[in-house]
Parts: structure tokens; C-alpha cells; sequence
């Protein structure tokens, strides 16, 4: 009768896969949560990028900029707008935003927004330029924008935090880039004034 010799691993080989196998996880959890932080920025940054497009559009047109105020658009310190409805929709009244010839007819603006991303865009008194900030709830970062120069700026955020909804946002009209280089705080991030905020280029 032949006897099979069957072996199996030993206690330190298991403990040495164990092992490995903990420091490969300990590496890419890290890792992984990186990468979407970086996806939840994207998706604010591309808000903002796409609200710009939309607000030249508007302006080839119209001759005029419009702030992210629900349902009237008028000049001046910026709602913020959530992914609350499928396309946030701004409705100008002809002749609504400086009373005398801009918008000559009733119109609309409109710019999408995604889940969790937090946009405002604010004018000067009469609409001639604009600045606008986006945040996501989930993202590390809070970013900026002038009508002035095509540069999206950034600042640290704190992740699981939104955008103020009643937040200070006055300072955000006609800024310029000294204020997004930290000499000036534009509170775009919770809205909150005074906030001293220093801003990055992308």
C-alpha cells in the first residue's frame, strides 16, 4: 500500500501572505480615496468651466452677464445653485437686468450642475462682468473664476463640507486676480466674510 505525502503551507508561509497582503492594502486604500477626492474636484472645476461657456455665450448675445439669482438673473451677489433640478434655469426678463436695453427680449440662462457640487456666480452692479466659484460637498478643494482673466484658481476646502447657501458672496463681484492670489479674501468657498483665502492657479 503506498502512503501519498500530501504537504500544505506552513503557519509563517500563511503569515507571510498575510502579511504582503495587508502592506498592498495599506498602500492602495490611501490610494484609492486620493483618486476620487481628485474625481470630486473635477467634477466642481468642470462645473465652473462649463457655467463660464454658458455666461459668454449669454454675453455674445445680450451684451450682458447674468448672476446664478434664481428665476430673475439680476447684477449682483449670486445664489448658490445645486443639482436640485435636472438643468437650474435662470429666467432674465426683457430689459431686467440694467432697466434699459439688456436683454432686449425675454430669455433664459442655463448651466447644469452635478450631484453634490455647490455654484454661484455673482455680477458687477450692472452685469458687465462676473466671477464665479464651485465647490463639491465631497472634495477637498473650493475653486474661482473672473470674467477678467481665463484662469480657474483654488483653494483648500474641507471635504464633506457644501457651500454656504447663505453665504456672503458681495465680495465675489468684480474681483481680480491679486484678490485670488491670497491678497484679498473672496470667501468662495463657505461664503463666509471676512475669510481670508489664499488661491493657487491651476
Amino acid at each position: 500500500m503506498k502512503i501519498k505525502n500530501n504537504k500544505g503551507f506552513t503557519l509563517i508561509e500563511l503569515l507571510i501572505v498575510v502579511a504582503i497582503i495587508a502592506i498592498l492594502a495599506a498602500i492602495a486604500i490611501p490610494q484609492f480615496s486620493s483618486y476620487r477626492i481628485r474625481g470630486y474636484n473635477s467634477a466642481a472645476t468642470a462645473d465652473l468651466r462649463n457655467s463660464r461657456t454658458a455666461e459668454e455665450a449669454f454675453f455674445s448675445d445680450w451684451q450682458v452677464y447674468v448672476s446664478s439669482i434664481v428665476a430673475t438673473g439680476a447684477p449682483g451677489v449670486g445664489a448658490v445653485l445645486f443639482n436640485t433640478t435636472a438643468v437650474p434655469q435662470v429666467t432674465i426678463a426683457a430689459n431686467g437686468i440694467n432697466g434699459t436695453s439688456a436683454p432686449s427680449a425675454a430669455t433664459t440662462f442655463n448651466t447644469g450642475v452635478s450631484q453634490n457640487v455647490g455654484l454661484v456666480l455673482s455680477t458687477s452692479a450692472l452685469g458687465g462682468s462676473f466671477t464665479g466659484a464651485s465647490k463639491n460637498s465631497a472634495g477637498d478643494r473650493c475653486y474661482g473664476m473672473d470674467s477678467d482673466f481665463t484662469a480657474i484658481y483654488w483653494t483648500n476646502g474641507v471635504v464633506s463640507t457644501v457651500m454656504n447657501p447663505a453665504g456672503n458672496y458681495a465680495a465675489l463681484a468684480d474681483v481680480n486676480t491679486s484678490d485670488f492670489a491670497g491678497k484679498a479674501g473672496t470667501g468662495a468657498c463657505l461664503g463666509v466674510a471676512p475669510q481670508s483665502l489664499v488661491w493657487a492657479g491651476l
